[in-house]
């Protein structure tokens, strides 16, 4: 719908029933793409506050048609494009999606319609597995990271006047929220129930073998790991030889700010140059 991004102060309109239809073809051509080019799985992202997730967020979504109202309609996207998807790539390569339980944002999504939306992908039938995720790229991005709030450093890629008001604003736009490991483990597990045909994929904290097991011995059935990889991409290597293992990523963030060239570890400089 029509919406003003407060973080970047940019205009959106509302999109048309026939650019809906496109995306949808444009996510099923991407995924034949990966088929041909010998990828095992792909992954839909459905989270975010990304095109799909603005369809699944009542803060943004205000359509009066079939893709809006409520949780069902604003569902439907995702369910054409997961089914678009499947008809492309039949059953050659793993289909997965990535959603936000929660964004932690007033008036957007919330447990109650997320753990609705995966039920109804669950029952379409179409996916291997949902990658629980939270946060979005709108508003509050750290309610995704939990740590570090790396401000200085991200305000130096931005442009007049964004810098000075990242400078400024940067934490209050961001939000504050402290790391603890498995810090999605809470929210996550109340999908597990949920499920008939679609595996679950843990995210969020995973540092050592013993989140892995904690994890599986949850209802998972795969974890996922990200930052902690970006320190060490031998992490599971060396949790599955010495099980005492513990990461060494301080959660400080500052790998955000890298995506500006090649995303690393700033303690692990090497990383951005063999990479």
């Amino acid at each position: 719908s029509k919406f003003l991004n407060p973080t970047a102060f940019t205009r959106a309109r509302e999109i048309a029933r026939d650019e809906i239809r496109l995306i949808v073809r444009q996510f099923a051509d991407a995924a034949e793409l990966a088929a041909e080019a010998g990828f095992d799985n792909v992954e839909l992202h459905f989270g975010h506050l990304y095109i799909v997730g603005s369809f699944l967020s009542p803060w943004i979504n205000k359509r009066r048609d079939e893709y809006g109202g409520s949780i069902e309609n604003r569902t439907r996207f995702a369910l054409e494009i997961v089914e678009a998807v499947r008809d492309r790539v039949g059953n050659d390569i793993a289909v997965t999606a990535k959603l936000s339980m929660s964004d932690d944002i007033k008036g957007s999504i919330w447990l109650d319609e997320s753990l609705r939306t995966a039920e109804l992908l669950d029952q379409q039938g179409g996916l291997d597995a949902i990658e629980l995720t939270q946060g979005s790229s709108v508003w509050h991005q750290m309610f995704m990271f939990r740590g570090g709030i790396p401000v200085d450093d991200l305000v130096k890629n931005q442009r007049f006047p964004f810098n000075i008001g990242g400078k400024l604003f940067g934490k209050r736009i961001l939000g504050d929220y402290p790391y603890h490991d498995m810090f999605m483990l809470e929210s996550a597990r109340q999908f597990v129930p949920k499920m008939r045909n679609t595996k679950l994929i843990y995210l969020g904290g995973v540092n050592n073998a013993a989140h892995f097991h904690q994890a599986i011995d949850e209802g998972f059935d795969f974890v996922a790991i990200g930052r902690a990889l970006l320190r060490e991409p031998d992490l599971v290597n060396k949790a599955q030889a010495d099980p005492s293992t513990e990461g060494i990523c301080i959660h400080c963030n500052k790998c955000m700010y890298t995506v500006f060239g090649k995303t690393h570890c700033v303690f692990e400089p090497d990383y951005a140059r063999n990479t």
